[in-house]
C-alpha cells in the first residue's frame, strides 16, 4: 500500500507538471523538426534545436545593451555583466564556482549594443541545472559593494585596452558620428564617469526595468529535451507577470565625419560606411552578398593578381595598404555597411579611389560570375554560423531577438540561389550610389580627403 501511494503520489505531480507547460506555453512559430519555440505566458521566450552530440550549450540573452541606455546608465548593462556569477543572495561567488565545476561547465558573456547573452557549455544531462543557475542572474544578482568595486577596478583596465586597440576606437567613432544624438551612438562600456558612480540601488532599478521576461530568450542546442528547459525556466521565472516587449530605441543616421589625427601612429585606421538595412530586411542577404564579393586581405597574404576582387587584387600587387577589410554590421531596424582599411598617410588618397571604383562596379558593371562567386562565399559564412552546438545556439538567439523569427539555412539557401547580377545592382544603387557616406579615422589622416571630396566620388558623370 505504502508503494503505491507513492507511485500514485510521483504521477500526480508529473500530471499537474505537464498540465502547467501545456496551459502557460504556446508554440509561436514553425520550423524544422528538431527545432521547438514556445513562448511562457508572461512573455518569456524558449528555443531548443535537439542535436545528437554528447555536449549541450545553453544561453539566457537578454534585450539590453547600449542602444536601450541613456546618458546616466550608459555602461550599466556591461557592468551588470561583469557581477553576473560575482555572487547571488542564495550562495556567494565560491558556490558558484563550485556548482559549475560540479556541473562541468563553462561560462562566457557577452554584451553589445542591443542584446546580452550568458552561455554556458555542458554535458548534455546538466543542461537543466545549468538553466536555474543562469535565471538567478536576473532574479537573485547579489551586487556587493565590495564586488562591485572590484569589478569597477577591472573595467576601467578594460577601458584603457580598448582605448589602446585603434580598430575599436575607430568603430567606437563611427557609431557615435553616425548615430549621433541617439543611443546606438552609445559606447558599449560606457564613460569612466558613469562606471565611477554605479552602485547597487542603480544596477537593481535598472535591472527591474529591463530584465523582464518579455526582454529574455532561453536558447538550447545539443543532445536536450525542450520540456527539460521550459520546466527549469518557468519555475524562477514562470511566476511574473506578462509586460509590453521592448522596443528598439530610436536610431538617426547622420552623414558626417570624425577624423581623430595622431601622426605619432605608423598607420592610419580608415572605415568608410553608408546607412544599410538592418538584420532583418529582405536586402540583407543581397547586401551580405555585396559585402563578401568585396572581400578582405591581409598583408600575411602576399601580393598577387589572382585575388577575385579588383579592389583586393589592386591593393595587393601595389602594396598599398596593410589591411583591408569589408564589413556589414546589421543591427535589428538599421545596419553600416562599408570597407575598413590600415594604410600608411601617403597611400590613403590611392586606396579611396580604388574602392570607391569598386563600389561603382558593383552598382553597374558586376558580372554573373562574380555574383556566384560571392554567393558561394556567403553559404560558407552562413554554415559555419551553426556549426557545432555553441555557434547553433547563438545563431538562434541572433535570429529570435533581432527579427523575431528563425530561418532554418535551406531557406537561406534557396533565397541566396535567387541572387543574380540584378540584384545586386539594385541593391547597391539603393544603397550606395550617390548616398551619403560616414567616414572615421584615427592615426595619421593628413592625407585624408575632405568630406567633399569623399562624397563626391559616390557617382558617375554619364550620357
Amino acid at each position: 500500500m505504502q508503494i503505491r501511494f507513492l507511485m500514485t503520489k510521483m504521477f500526480r505531480k508529473i500530471y499537474q507538471r505537464s498540465t502547467f507547460l501545456r496551459h502557460h506555453t504556446r508554440k509561436i512559430c514553425k520550423g524544422p523538426e528538431n527545432v521547438k519555440t514556445l513562448e511562457l505566458s508572461n512573455g518569456l521566450r524558449v528555443v531548443t534545436e535537439r542535436i545528437e552530440s554528447p555536449l549541450a550549450c545553453v544561453n539566457l540573452f537578454a534585450r539590453v545593451g547600449s542602444r536601450f541606455e541613456n546618458y546616466d546608465t550608459n555602461g550599466l548593462s556591461h557592468f551588470i555583466e561583469h557581477m553576473a556569477f560575482k555572487g547571488f543572495t542564495s550562495m556567494n561567488s565560491e558556490a558558484v564556482a563550485c556548482q559549475l565545476n560540479d556541473l562541468e561547465a563553462k561560462i562566457t558573456s557577452m554584451t553589445t549594443r542591443e542584446f546580452q547573452v550568458f552561455s554556458a557549455v555542458c554535458p548534455s544531462r546538466s543542461a537543466g541545472d545549468i538553466v536555474s543557475l543562469l535565471t538567478k542572474i536576473v532574479t537573485e544578482l547579489g551586487l556587493s559593494d565590495q564586488e562591485m568595486d572590484c569589478e569597477r577596478n577591472v573595467i576601467q583596465h578594460e577601458m584603457q585596452n580598448l582605448d589602446m586597440n585603434p580598430r575599436e576606437v575607430m568603430f567606437d567613432y563611427l557609431h557615435e558620428t553616425a548615430f549621433q544624438g541617439t543611443p546606438l551612438a552609445n559606447r558599449v562600456v560606457g564613460p569612466s564617469r558613469n562606471v565611477n558612480k554605479f552602485n547597487r540601488d542603480c544596477a537593481l532599478y535598472f535591472m527591474k526595468n529591463h530584465y523582464k521576461p518579455t526582454r529574455l530568450l532561453f536558447t538550447a542546442a545539443g543532445d536536450v529535451s525542450s520540456d527539460t528547459i521550459v520546466d527549469a525556466a518557468s519555475r524562477h521565472i514562470g511566476s511574473s507577470e506578462y509586460e509590453a516587449k521592448a522596443e528598439d530605441g530610436p536610431c538617426r543616421f547622420t552623414s558626417s565625419q570624425v577624423r581623430f589625427r595622431d601622426d605619432s601612429m605608423p598607420f592610419a585606421h580608415i572605415s568608410l560606411a553608408f546607412e544599410a538595412p538592418g538584420y532583418k530586411s529582405l536586402d540583407y542577404l543581397p547586401l551580405l552578398v555585396a559585402k563578401n564579393h568585396i572581400g578582405s586581405w591581409h598583408k600575411s597574404q602576399g601580393g598577387s593578381h589572382r585575388h577575385a576582387s579588383d579592389a583586393v587584387r589592386a591593393v595587393a600587387t601595389c602594396n598599398l595598404c596593410e589591411l583591408l577589410e569589408s564589413f556589414y554590421i546589421a543591427h535589428s531596424d538599421v545596419g553600416l555597411w562599408g570597407v575598413y582599411f590600415v594604410v600608411p598617410n601617403m597611400n590613403i588618397e590611392n586606396v579611396i579611389y580604388i574602392i570607391q571604383n569598386m563600389w561603382m562596379h558593383l552598382c553597374f558593371t558586376i558580372t554573373k560570375n562574380d555574383v556566384e562567386r560571392a554567393v558561394n562565399i556567403t553559404k560558407l559564412e552562413l554554415a559555419r554560423r551553426i556549426e557545432g552546438v555553441v555557434n547553433s545556439a547563438f545563431d538562434i538567439g541572433i535570429q529570435i531577438m533581432l527579427k523575431n523569427e528563425r530561418t532554418p539555412l535551406t531557406n537561406m539557401y534557396q533565397d541566396l540561389s535567387r541572387i543574380d547580377p540584378k540584384t545586386i545592382k539594385a541593391v547597391a544603387e539603393a544603397s550606395i550610389y550617390n548616398k551619403p557616406l560616414v567616414t572615421a579615422a584615427v592615426g595619421p589622416t593628413e592625407e585624408l580627403p575632405d568630406y567633399n571630396r569623399l562624397q563626391a566620388g559616390q557617382y558617375w558623370l554619364r550620357l
